[in-house]
């Protein structure tokens, strides 16, 4: 095959340029076929190095932080590596967390460890639940709300962790039993539908916002429609674990409706914006009834948090430059993704998390498994769905990483797509 069948063969004019110094590369070695498919190809997966991931992969489909993690929080663990063969029973990030959040009574408050009545006088003020990793609360609140039998109530597609943890519970036998409520046909949680779904048995319902894996979000005012309505016996839960990665600078999170309300939580996590997804850090915030609801399931405040990962959330709370470049980093992702999109004639759905979801137009088990072969790891769409609903067969999700990562994700995209939206 010659240089010209190269080009021909689903490249275009625009990716040829793209590829003309890496081409460059080949010229020492005297083929012409390698200087034709170098220039023609662009980017491959062995060109990039993602951090924490070895050579040759490019690793967007699990919503990790593309800049590794909050360098304060790498100092703060390297610092306390000498202290892991203690015990420790600081509760500094619950302190921190709830002043964070604006609880009443604790502007100014220290514990004392001679003073022992400080601690209890902490639990009376404490709404913060720190846990290794927001999964452990999702999995109590499951728990919780079907211990005596009941309904989830939680939408598809969507990330369903507590569906599942309630279809676990049913296939044991217990009186549970699940409710999973389309999404819009712009993938926006159907609340009016969700509340229409809400009867006597119902005993959690769950709204991942910013959804997941979708991006989209509901509106602050929507989701106390939806607590309004909800049964007095049912735990709303709202998980925003990517939450700061909402564009819209108006929009309200739902922190202090969760310390309004005796039946919300709001889930949180480090593993996103601070990066320290592998220190699987959560945290949980509601009333004090939900607080010793869940520290009866859970244990103390501290939930089992490790010594090195109370030191590293508590760091990265402080690492604003970090916060910034990231949420650039994504946002720059996400422009540069909905453009290229746009050229190969692909919708998508604009998102407010760290990741979007495109309509390849053909299977997307099939499509993730080509890209796989390519080094390229991204997260078909058919993983969130159940035995009725799969509204995201053709979809893939794809986490914004670094530029160079996703300028290979979209060189590997064309070409399994076979060259089509050629510009």
């Amino acid at each position: 095959m010659g240089f010209g069948s190269v080009l021909k063969n689903g490249f275009t004019r625009r990716r040829f340029m793209k590829g003309a110094l890496l081409g460059a590369g080949a010229l020492a070695s005297g083929s012409a076929w390698e200087i034709a498919q170098a220039m023609a190809t662009g980017k491959k997966a062995g060109d990039v190095r993602g951090y924490g991931v070895e050579p040759g992969r490019v690793q967007i489909g699990a919503n990790e932080n593309p800049l590794g993690a909050s360098p304060r929080a790498v100092a703060a663990i390297a610092e306390n590596l000498h202290k892991i063969n203690r015990y420790d029973f600081s509760v500094d990030l619950p302190v921190r967390l709830n002043k964070l959040h604006g609880v009443p009574g604790v502007e100014d408050f220290e514990l004392s460890f001679s003073d022992m009545r400080s601690f209890m006088r902490f639990r009376e003020l404490n709404r913060v639940m720190v846990t290794p990793g927001s999964g452990p609360i999702l999995q109590a609140l499951a728990v919780m709300a079907a211990s005596n039998g009941g309904e989830c109530i939680e939408a598809v597609p969507g990330y369903g962790s507590v569906a599942r943890g309630f279809q676990t519970f049913q296939m044991m036998g217990k009186d549970v039993s699940t409710v999973r409520v389309p999404t819009t046909a712009d993938f926006v949680h159907d609340l009016d539908a969700m509340k229409a779904a809400i009867t006597p048995r119902t005993s959690l319902i769950v709204v991942t916002n910013p959804n997941n894996p979708t991006g989209t979000i509901v509106p602050y005012e929507d989701l106390v429609s939806l607590v309004d309505a909800a049964p007095e016996q049912a735990i709303v839960l709202i998980d925003e674990a990517y939450i700061h990665f909402v564009r819209d600078p108006d929009y309200r999170d739902a922190a202090k409706l969760a310390l309004e309300r005796d039946n919300v939580v709001v889930a949180r996590t480090f593993s996103k914006i601070y990066g320290l997804a592998g220190m699987r850090i959560g945290y949980a915030i509601g009333s004090q009834r939900m607080m010793d609801m869940l520290m009866a399931h859970m244990g103390f405040f501290g939930g089992g948090l490790s010594t090195l990962g109370m030191h590293a959330a508590l760091a990265a709370l402080d690492d604003h430059e970090f916060v910034a470049r990231t949420k650039e980093v994504v946002s720059d992702g996400k422009d540069y993704l909905s453009a290229e999109f746009d050229r190969l004639g692909l919708a998508y759905t604009p998102s407010h998390g760290n990741y979007m979801i495109v309509d390849v137009k053909r299977d997307s088990r099939r499509m993730g498994a080509a890209l796989m072969e390519r080094g390229v790891m991204v997260r078909s769409g058919s993983g969130y769905r159940t035995r009725e609903i799969n509204l995201l067969s053709n979809h893939l999700r794809v986490t914004t990483g670094k530029p160079d990562e996703l300028e290979v994700f979209v060189n590997e995209l064309e070409d399994v797509l076979g060259g089509s939206g050629q510009g």
